[in-house]
């Protein structure tokens, strides 16, 4: 069964705001996948370019010398698919953790970013909308109550920020009537996301205007 994923969202909202398919991931997202799979995975990026490679190596070694990051991952499951029925629309959902630690309560989410300082963080929180990522992770994976976000620097000094969505006040509730009333719009239109490979109707943008 094909199910909907926190990107699938993020392409509804912008085919529905923007009237328009959103453009395929660019690099930033193929070179936050190498990292992960760096990390998580000790993948290394054979197909990189050197220069790819040293930064990821940077990056890797930062991301190690986190007290944090290095006490989760001694008791983590990676990468664990979680799949659910959302409890409102009964629509199928699923995600990916990076990280989630059962006895701790806590899912740990890595990203990449460009920001330079904690205060830059913040606000590509808001602006990529991982308050939504969090509510939805948080409500499909039974046990959870805490999620972190950990944004490693892609320039030097490579810093670690760290913020943790479900204590921030509002973040979480905030997030969630935001996936809900994306999930109603996707359960309203009928929207096929593009990860399904499923031809689409002609001129389906439009009609997720008219409904």
């Amino acid at each position: 069964m094909s199910r909907y994923a926190n990107s699938d969202l993020t392409e509804f909202r912008q085919l529905l705001f923007s009237n328009k398919a959103p453009k395929l991931a660019g690099a930033a997202r193929i070179f936050g996948t190498l990292f992960h799979s760096q990390l998580l995975e000790s993948k290394l990026p054979e197909d990189a370019s050197p220069a790819m490679q040293k930064q990821l190596k940077a990056m890797h070694e930062s991301a190690l010398r986190n007290k944090f990051l290095l006490n989760v991952l001694e008791t983590a499951q990676v990468e664990q698919v979680r799949i659910w029925d959302d409890k409102v629309t009964g629509l199928p959902c699923k995600a990916q953790t990076d990280i989630w630690v059962a006895e701790n309560e806590l899912i740990v989410d890595l990203k990449t970013t460009s920001a330079r300082s904690y205060g830059e963080f913040l606000k590509s929180c808001e602006e990529y909308a991982y308050d939504r990522q969090a509510a939805f992770y948080l409500d499909g994976t039974p046990g959870a109550k805490r999620f972190v976000i950990l944004g490693v620097q892609k320039q030097a000094p490579y810093e670690v920020f760290y913020f943790e969505a479900s204590a921030a006040r509002g973040c979480i509730e905030g997030g969630r009537k935001k996936y809900q009333g994306l999930l109603k719009g996707v359960q309203r239109t009928g929207f096929v996301p593009s990860s399904w490979g499923i031809k689409k109707l002609p001129r389906q943008a439009q009609a997720f205007h008219a409904a």
